[in-house]
């Protein structure tokens, strides 16, 4: 009987390898972050080749079920060769993460995120000229913001979702910030027709901004809150108009599973398609022991934006899946950067996709 279990999982694997394969994705590691615990919500983008992490925050000593108390970091890492990390000199302005990154023309913007303390109106950027990060300033956004996602459209970043404070509700807000002429600030943009939301997940295709699912506050039959993961999905067309841009929204075929604290942005495969992995879905969410969590979710769907459908493409098996982390477009490949696997637990690895 043990040996017939053992060729059946062996079987399954590779079946679930195989289908993955016959997706198109090819998967591959890059080298593993230093320190060996890995960090959600990192930043992350690129600058003049080099790959760069920034801040993000881990349970340093303990897990949380063991009393560990979670911690924000300032530090910064950059991989210019593809082969091997080095710390640079420079930090952030203070400990933070779980903001939204996106990088143009060489420079890195985090824009918001969230402290030891509360979460940040801030926007700053770093470029890396091959031995230092060199320091921009950007207008703040109109309300402190962290869990939200975000991406460029175009010569504008565009960010949606998110919560204010570590207490706060999820919020409904759009904001628009346009890189050709930020001295204009952060302008708000007519949101989405579906509920609030925080850790939402996003990608851009053809000019236009994609966003899905999220998470807002559930009430049962008894009044009690829960974590309500939302299936809906929607399409943002963005027009310029008087130094500010226009949108108005699309909704699009729901989603077959949730998607909440997913990696973001989402990559672009094949110029047809959005690939999701890992994420929140509503079985993920139902479990309340963290110690004994089984893990985020494996299975992989491919969104068609030209038709509007969804493929459940497998299981993908080699690497653990992850929540709150950037997504990276680098050297012709998408980059998932560390990340969490289970609740409390971060991950050094950096998984990347073809």
């Amino acid at each position: 009987m043990m040996k017939y279990s053992i060729y059946r999982l062996s079987f399954l694997m590779m079946l679930a390898l195989e289908t993955v394969a016959q997706s198109g994705v090819e998967w591959s590691e890059l080298p593993p972050l230093p320190g060996g615990k890995g960090w959600a919500g990192l930043y992350a983008g690129v600058s003049h080749g080099a790959l760069l992490c920034l801040g993000g925050a881990n349970f340093p000593d303990r897990y949380p079920w063991e009393g560990g108390k979670k911690k924000w970091y300032d530090d910064i890492y950059v991989l210019a060769d593809g082969k091997n990390w080095q710390k640079a000199a420079e930090k952030l302005p203070e400990p933070s993460g779980y903001g939204v990154s996106v990088s143009y023309q060489n420079t890195i913007i985090l824009i918001g995120g969230s402290t030891e303390s509360g979460h940040l109106k801030r926007v700053v950027g770093y470029e890396w000229n091959g031995k230092n990060l060199v320091k921009s300033s950007y207008p703040d956004l109109p309300v402190a913001l962290a869990n939200m996602a975000g991406t460029l459209v175009g010569d504008a970043i565009v960010v949606a979702g998110g919560v204010s404070s570590p207490t706060g509700t999820p919020l409904k807000k759009c904001y628009g910030l346009n890189l050709k002429n930020r001295s204009n600030g952060w302008f708000e943009i007519e949101p989405w027709p579906g509920p609030e939301r925080q850790f939402p997940v996003c990608t851009v295709y053809q000019g236009q901004f994609y966003l899905f699912s999220g998470e807002t506050v559930g009430v049962n039959s008894r009044g009690e809150k829960y974590r309500a993961i939302l299936l809906d999905a929607y399409r943002l067309h963005l027009e310029p108009k008087e130094d500010q841009w226009v949108g108005s929204w699309q909704t699009l075929a729901p989603m077959p599973r949730g998607m909440s604290a997913g990696g973001t942005v989402l990559p672009v495969l094949n110029n047809d398609r959005f690939l999701f992995w890992g994420g929140v879905d509503a079985v993920t969410a139902a479990y309340k022991t963290p110690a004994t969590h089984p893990g985020i979710i494996q299975s992989l769907l491919f969104y068609f934006p030209e038709t509007d459908s969804w493929e459940f493409i497998g299981q993908q098996t080699q690497f653990a899946a992850r929540v709150t982390l950037p997504v990276v477009f680098w050297n012709n490949r998408w980059l998932y950067v560390s990340g969490e696997i289970k609740p409390g637990i971060r991950t050094p690895s950096v998984v990347s996709i073809k």
